[in-house]
């Protein structure tokens, strides 16, 4: 997973911190885990089965709520989506799938200027 370099001192993480310690930043960084895992950044499951992903060891609906107060994630329905991890890490994704292929594409090759026709 990618991680921005300022994500100790950016202000969600300082609110993630705030209302949840920093077992909930712990937490959010193995909920990304399971996020680069499942490859995808939406976790259809209830504050039960997502506290119990990140390892909380409080009451599940306080992760959440302090989860989705600093911005870092947001509940839609049945879905608990982790709020723009798929597109930080659309090179990471996108490695994986071209992994499945074989890898990356090779390059054509140029000619070497000792075989190129000299008019």
């Amino acid at each position: 997973m990618i991680l921005s370099p300022d994500f100790p001192d950016h202000y969600k993480t300082k609110i993630l911190i705030r209302m949840a310690g920093y077992e909930g930043v712990f937490c959010l960084l193995k909920l990304w885990a399971q996020c680069q895992f499942r490859k995808s950044e939406i976790i259809e499951k209830n504050s039960e089965i997502i506290a119990a992903i990140a390892g909380w060891s409080g009451d599940p609906k306080t992760l959440e709520d302090a989860l989705v107060a600093s911005g870092y994630a947001r509940r839609q329905g049945e879905k608990f989506i982790m709020h723009q991890w798929q597109e930080t890490n659309r090179k990471l994704l996108s490695s994986s799938q071209n992994g499945k292929k074989g890898g990356r594409p090779k390059k054509p090759q140029a000619e070497h200027s000792s075989t190129k026709m000299r008019l």
